[in-house]
């Protein structure tokens, strides 16, 4: 038999048909490799007295695009978080809160009174602009008011502290 020079060259295009009718849109080169593998192997093990060459590489690029497949999917498979799972891991997951109100507090601190109402009602009680306004009798322009008051000096407070 030929060289695996000269098998490779002409087994070549059956490689790149294969990737095509498996679909494989992912990862080429891999197949490309599992592919030349497979043709050496086969030429390896091929006994001619079985019968021609061709059909029998066909089968084994065909086997061993398969069996990588297979092997590659269970491994994406252990390796991916479902999101599920991902998000129970995160309710578990509770945060530092004597942290969190530390740096919550030196934040307030920098605020007038009722920009501190805003921070806190929002911050800590999760209410939106318009429930703020309601449940301390005031408009909801005013409550925008202390929001932006109060963005812009946290911003200029970060940016102090950065440079």
């Amino acid at each position: 038999m030929n060289s695996f020079d000269e098998v490779f060259a002409q087994f070549e295009p059956m490689i790149f048909h294969m990737i095509r009718k498996l679909n494989i849109h992912q990862d080429h080169e891999a197949y490309i490799q599992e592919g030349m593998l497979s043709l050496w192997r086969a030429w390896e093990k091929f006994d001619p007295a079985q019968g021609e060459f061709a059909p029998y590489a066909y089968q084994c690029i065909r086997g061993g695009m398969l069996t990588y497949m297979r092997s590659d999917n269970r491994r994406k498979e252990r390796e991916s978080v479902h999101s599920e799972e991902f998000w129970e891991m995160r309710e578990d997951s509770a945060p530092d809160t004597a942290f969190q109100r530390d740096i919550f507090n030196s934040c307030a601190k920098l605020l007038t009174p009722a920009q501190q109402k805003w921070f806190w009602l929002t911050f800590e009680k999760d209410l939106s602009v318009a429930q703020i306004a309601e449940q301390e009798g005031v408009s909801v322009s005013a409550v925008k008011k202390w929001k932006k008051g109060a963005v812009t000096k946290l911003k200029i407070s970060l940016s102090d502290q950065l440079e």
